[in-house]
């Protein structure tokens, strides 16, 4: 956590320290990244810091996955709070806030990692099986998954119909599905443009 503020920055230690968490408290950003260059897990961020801001400091951290930030405030600054939200912060606490509401953010928080982490390994599975396929073989699952039939692809390729049929069940069987919709699920999920056929 950080929090120029020895008191609270104390206090909030100790309070996440007695539920089971490992947490470490910071007077400022430079004395974070000095201690961990690349944070990870839940940071819990006063809204103004000497130094850089905790918005300036979201601002270097919201493209990371594996982060993810509570904002605490002794202002109730209507602005802030909505700035902070939608760049991706988990929640924006007022002081004093009740120690169950930070509790509860800070578990809310781990569950939305969590299921970030998730998503994250079956993309990373999607994109190994995409990338084990040939040339062909993307091309033609690209087209595929747009709909077209087995007709369709064999003009646009250039290939015999046969040979579509050949690398188009190879092509679900290496992508681990069993329907073109699934295919086309997978796709667009690894954010390859899909163009419907007729």
């Amino acid at each position: 956590m950080v929090d120029d503020d020895d008191l609270m920055r104390d206090e909030i230690v100790g309070l996440l320290g007695e539920v089971g968490y490992a947490v470490l408290g910071f007077a400022g950003a430079d004395q974070l990244f000095a201690a961990m260059p690349e944070p990870t897990g839940v940071l819990i961020l006063d809204l103004r810091l000497k130094g850089p801001s905790g918005l300036l400091l979201q601002q270097k951290l919201q493209h990371r996955a594996d982060i993810q930030l509570i904002f605490i405030s002794g202002h109730a600054d209507v602005e802030d709070a909505v700035a902070a939200m939608k760049a991706g912060a988990f929640e924006f606490l007022v002081k004093p806030f009740r120690p169950q509401a930070l509790i509860d953010a800070v578990g809310g928080a781990f569950e939305r990692l969590g299921r970030a982490s998730v998503e994250r390994r079956e993309i990373d599975a999607v994109q190994a099986a995409f990338d084990s396929l040939t040339d062909t073989e993307r091309e033609i699952a690209i087209l595929v998954a747009g709909g077209l039939r087995n007709k369709q692809v064999a003009y646009i390729s250039g290939k015999a119909e046969n040979t579509v049929k050949v690398h188009r069940a190879r092509v679900l069987q290496k992508m681990g599905v069993t329907s073109v919709i699934e295919l086309s699920r997978q796709l667009q999920r690894l954010g390859i443009a899909i163009e419907a056929g007729a």
